[in-house]
């Protein structure tokens, strides 16, 4: 869409120096028109996104209540309220608005603040670091260990967008130094997602047996069931050596996306729970697009759902254990859900 724009902006910039007013101007500017920008951004979503009928959304609807308000006169920031109301009904944060072509306008996704930033209140690694870790290793930025109280290792996966060969030598690592932990504590409670083959491998450095934890589809054309083939994902063993005691993966509403995806494979292994609080209920990918006013934003393009087939989209996967930290807790430099995790694997 990018090039296509700027081959429309030289063909009007030729119109005028010509004296001549070409189709292209017209175009050009009823492109802009902040109405038809409105029209242009609910259309790219209306074709492309994957989630309407897993949550029973009426795009139409949603749109008529919208384009009633934004006219020919509308400011950047009043389309911008109308834009982002109509994409907070969606229910997702993998949807993202870069009004990039405005920069007094912030950044917008319903997980961010009215400045445009995220703000985690429910973890805080430096207090887990530097409070209950003993042994401390950083192979890379991504794969953490360490011992804990009680024989009980301890890993922390930050995402899943760094090479597969990264957390191959981290976790043969970690293993090798956790060889006679009696249970490990894997942390993915900051963890916001990645690559989901890569969370699929390291899953399988987990697992005991093969089992199916997920199928995907992706839009392939603009009607509603314009869906290319489902896909279904399984986790296997994977790697020179398996980590398989107990384990329990510490969970908040800040593990999403490819977290959740290895989430899911990691349900399915029976010396596997889930203790924390629930997730963010993101799971697809999100590529971009941008509207002829220079705005861009992500939209959702997948349907994800569970081995049964059921979608945890814009809901989350609830813990076993459901045990959540407040702030207070970190500002005593304490971490009760770690606590509790030692306690219950002691």
């Amino acid at each position: 869409m990018k090039n296509r724009q700027i081959r429309v902006l030289l063909a009007a910039g030729i119109g005028i120096l010509l004296m001549a007013c070409t189709k292209s101007e017209f175009q050009l500017e009823g492109a802009m028109d902040p109405p038809a920008i409105l029209r242009h951004i609910w259309n790219d979503y209306q074709e492309n996104y994957g989630l309407f009928e897993v949550k029973q959304i009426d795009w139409d609807s949603v749109y008529k209540q919208h384009a009633e308000i934004v006219d020919a006169q509308s400011s950047p920031a009043e389309l911008y309220r109308e834009v982002t109301r109509m994409l907070a009904s969606l229910n997702d944060r993998h949807v993202t608005l870069y009004p990039s072509s405005n920069p007094e306008l912030p950044r917008w996704s319903i997980d961010l603040d009215s400045a445009g930033t995220y703000q985690v209140n429910e973890y805080n690694w430096a207090v887990v670091r530097d409070h209950y870790l003993t042994d401390y290793q950083a192979p890379s930025e991504v794969v953490q260990y360490a011992r804990l109280a009680g024989n009980i290792g301890y890993i922390h996966l930050t995402d899943f967008d760094a090479p597969r060969k990264v957390y191959e030598k981290g976790l043969d690592m970690a293993f090798a130094a956790l060889a006679e932990s009696t249970a490990l504590i894997l942390d993915i409670r900051d963890n916001s997602g990645g690559y989901d083959p890569t969370s699929q491998y390291v899953a399988g450095r987990f697992a005991t047996a093969a089992a199916t934890y997920m199928t995907s589809r992706k839009k392939s054309g603009p009607g509603p069931d314009d869906f290319a083939e489902t896909r279904e994902w399984q986790v296997v063993p994977t790697g020179k050596r398996q980590f398989t005691k107990p384990i329990l993966v510490l969970t908040t509403w800040s593990t999403a996306s490819a977290a959740e995806t290895f989430l899911l494979a990691m349900r399915t292994q029976a010396h596997v729970r889930q203790m924390g609080s629930i997730t963010a209920g993101n799971f697809s990918d999100s590529p971009m697009w941008e509207a002829p006013n220079g705005w861009a934003y992500t939209i959702s393009v997948g349907d994800y759902r569970a081995a049964d087939g059921k979608s945890y989209e814009g809901i989350g996967l609830a813990p076993d254990i459901h045990l959540e930290s407040r702030r207070e807790d970190w500002v005593n430099q304490q971490d009760v859900v770690l606590e509790k995790a030692i306690e219950l694997l002691q």
